[in-house]
């Protein structure tokens, strides 16, 4: 039996996958991935001392960064507004939830970076008490939903708005926990 009649057919294309699915199995796969690294790197997934609460006020405890919410979570939502301008920018054709999605994985890396043990030791004030000791893993999940929010929020917003919203958001992490993505920047890189 001859086979040639398959190599002359046509490639058929594949269906389309629908934009929801896509970005789904996105947000699945990105954040399976950091819940995977953290468990490497012995993270809980929850706070490992207390209890699970939906806000935690205080960055000077050692369940810094372990809940659901916290002063770092607005910083989270500035930059996926953030990645919401450079994406459209650098790829002004690309649709909306392809740009989400790099948003996503944008998100992702950084939570691996950040939950480093050479990042973190960037983190903690080198006089200071060191008590920032990762995220757990509830929290870098929401870490993502914030920067998913911010991406979301910006996406119908003139660009001043944002820029104004993130400028205050910088300005007030400044004044009320003394850190934020200038700060922070600045006393990881400068001696």
């Amino acid at each position: 039996m001859r086979y040639d009649h398959i190599a002359r057919c046509p490639h058929l294309p594949l269906p389309a996958t629908p934009a929801a699915l896509e970005v789904a199995i996105g947000i699945l796969f990105v954040n399976g991935a950091v819940a995977c690294w953290l468990l490497l790197l012995g993270r809980g997934v929850l706070p490992d001392a207390v209890p699970l609460q939906w806000w935690s006020a205080s960055t000077l405890r050692v369940d810094n960064s372990q809940h659901f919410a916290d002063f770092y979570s607005a910083l989270h939502a500035v930059w996926g507004a953030a990645l919401c301008f450079v994406s459209r920018a650098i790829r002004p054709e690309a649709t909306l939830h392809r740009r989400f999605l790099v948003a996503i994985g944008c998100s992702g890396v950084w939570e691996v970076v950040e939950n480093t043990p050479f990042v973190i030791s960037l983190f903690n004030d080198p006089a200071g008490l060191d008590v920032y000791r990762g995220d757990s893993i509830i929290n870098a999940l929401s870490d993502s939903a914030f920067v998913a929010l911010g991406f979301l929020a910006a996406h119908k917003r003139a660009r001043w708005i944002v820029i104004v919203a993130g400028v205050s958001t910088e300005a007030a992490m400044a004044l009320m926990i003394h850190d934020g993505f200038v700060l922070g920047t600045a006393r990881a890189l400068l001696p």
